[in-house]
């Protein structure tokens, strides 16, 4: 996977998740959007089995290019916390 930057400022972040699925999208803007530093994060996919999803962030604290990704290490590290606990069968 890789991400395309579409448009970048301070407050603003629009990019594409290049081979990635609508799965991780929606966590990454669900996960966003709890965060009060977040005005608006969203995702559109123009068809689930042959196009990228498209992610806009905006922000109204912060740098939206930061946000994101901390918020994707947050996933990371809950991911493997998960995949732990099920190789110790908790």
């Amino acid at each position: 996977m890789e991400l395309k930057i579409i448009s970048s400022s301070d407050k603003e972040l629009d990019f594409e998740i290049v081979g990635g699925e609508y799965t991780l999208a929606e966590l990454l803007t669900s996960r966003l959007n709890d965060k009060k530093e977040v005005e608006f994060a969203s995702y559109t996919v123009a068809h689930p089995l042959v196009a990228n999803p498209h992610i806009y962030v905006r922000v109204s604290s912060g740098k939206a290019a930061k946000l994101v990704s901390d918020t994707l290490e947050e996933i990371r590290a809950d991911v493997a916390d998960f995949r732990e606990s099920i190789s110790k069968g908790k």
